[in-house]
């Protein structure tokens, strides 16, 4: 037996198919026509007839594409966020870092000049230069500043450009061999 599609039940039929529903798992479900015919037990031509009459297709891509934007903006807004405050603990860490080397500097000078023979071995302030180092570079890495990567800019696609720095590579290369008087092949 099939049920009467009156005007409240393709409101509802639409909203489950444009919009979907949120099944036990908490995802969001997208039925089919044929499904939503089996599950309201309504008659498949009439149905799909309001299908095509009302567009419902359009309008179920139209919010996905719009869900998908939203779903997205959020992602990527978390994903912001979550960088902040990596960074955030990053210059943290990298301060304390540097107060702990300073710290132990400031003690060991202390005792240093209180008796002379008594002076920091290289090796520790070899260890604590080199954590200062490290801090130093976490700190401009969570501000912004990557010292590390050198960036090289050409314009590969200007064909005069390109030759340019090839020519230039070219005289460098000559250069060098010539230091050496090897011949360059």
């Amino acid at each position: 037996m099939t049920n009467k599609l009156t005007e409240d039940l393709r409101q509802t039929l639409r909203n489950e198919f444009v919009h979907g529903f949120v099944n036990e798992e908490g995802q969001r479900v997208f039925p089919t026509i044929d499904g939503l015919v089996k599950k309201y037990e309504v008659a498949r031509a009439t149905l799909y007839r309001w299908v095509e009459k009302e567009n419902w297709q359009q309008a179920k891509n139209r919010y996905q594409t719009e869900l998908q934007m939203k779903i997205d903006a959020e992602r990527l807004q978390k994903m912001v966020d979550d960088g902040k405050r990596l960074d955030d603990t990053s210059l943290v860490i990298a301060q304390g870092m540097l107060q702990k080397v300073a710290t132990r500097l400031r003690e060991d000078f202390r005792i240093e000049q209180e008796n002379p023979a008594n002076g920091m071995p290289s090796d520790v302030l070899r260890e604590l230069s080199q954590i200062a180092m490290n801090a130093q570079k976490i700190g401009k890495l969570a501000l912004g500043q990557a010292q590390e990567i050198s960036k090289v800019s050409a314009d590969v696609s200007n064909p005069e450009a390109f030759r340019e720095v090839l020519e230039q590579l070219d005289k460098i290369a000559e250069a060098r061999s010539s230091r050496y008087k090897h011949t360059l092949q």
